[in-house]
């Protein structure tokens, strides 16, 4: 029976080569990703001024939260920062409804995503 020996000198070679079989193989760069977005011009300039509050002449800004499906309907919208009058916060919310929407994209295929929107009443 023969034998051999390894040189130290061929052992850091062997390794490095031994550790390049048991990487993973790269993954394929991702796509990037759109953000959920209201369609440009689709909304109207501002939603209906609650009479109420335009007779009280109150002011605020409305910010909403609006999920929108991999179909480009709204499927849920909240009031992330209130005005601090309900029905300005309502209203806002009501125009959010007459706008159209783009979903957002992920490796080129439509998901689930919020997007923001703000809305300042003033006179």
């Amino acid at each position: 029976m023969e034998h051999r020996t390894l040189s130290l000198v061929m052992l850091p070679p062997l390794l490095a080569t031994l550790a390049g079989c048991a990487t993973a193989p790269a993954a394929p760069p991702a796509i990037a990703a759109t953000p959920a977005a209201i369609v440009f011009g689709s909304c109207p300039q501002k939603p209906a001024w609650p009479e109420a509050a335009q007779r009280e002449r109150r002011r605020g800004s409305v910010g909403l939260a609006f999920l929108v499906g991999p179909d480009n309907a709204v499927l849920d919208a909240k009031v992330k920062a209130s005005s601090g009058h309900a029905d300005l916060d309502e209203a806002a919310r009501t125009g959010l409804a007459k706008c159209k929407f783009k979903a957002a994209t992920q490796n080129g295929q439509p998901v689930r995503d919020w997007a923001e929107l703000k809305y300042v009443w003033t006179l």
